[in-house]
């Protein structure tokens, strides 16, 4: 007589990951230390990144929309993006705030990794009312701006 709705979350990212080993939070936190970007393979395997804020909005929207007991729901971006695309964003993204020579290499491909990662998230859309409103680009310029203020008590 319980109703539950389960969320499926893509790979999240933004303010406040600033401790998660996720590929976002662990390519900024390295190319501010003056690390290596290690990317596994050739950087063509792909992921679909979820903006926290997006997230966020899904879960309230779980929460207040009746009627759906049971369901499973996509929670993403519906877009693939390979690493190596996201390696570019961050990259330019530190360029644009200052941060410079930030160095990349790729390494092994490691044994079992994910080639293809991406949601169908219609279904939230449909029956809940809920899309992302955060693009990856905007998402990712927020994200470096948190690290840099949190890591260096930088406003941007």
């Amino acid at each position: 007589g319980i109703n539950t709705i389960m969320l499926r979350f893509g790979n999240v990212y933004g303010p406040g990951s600033i401790h998660k080993s996720s590929v976002v939070a662990k390519f900024i936190l390295k190319a501010l230390s003056g690390q290596v970007l290690e990317i596994y393979g050739d950087g063509n395997q792909t992921r679909d990144f979820i903006f926290i804020d997006d997230l966020i909005d899904a879960i309230i929207l779980s929460l207040t929309t009746n009627n759906f007991g049971g369901e499973v729901f996509q929670i993403a971006s519906s877009s693939e993006t390979t690493i190596g695309e996201l390696k570019d964003l961050i990259i330019a993204e530190l360029i644009q705030q200052g941060i410079k020579g930030t160095s990349v290499k790729n390494v092994l491909k490691r044994v079992g990794d994910v080639q293809r990662n991406y949601s169908d998230t219609s279904k939230a859309y449909n029956q809940l009312g809920w899309k992302p409103k955060v693009n990856l680009k905007n998402g990712i310029s927020k994200t470096v701006s948190y690290f840099l203020n949190k890591l260096y008590k930088i406003d941007n």
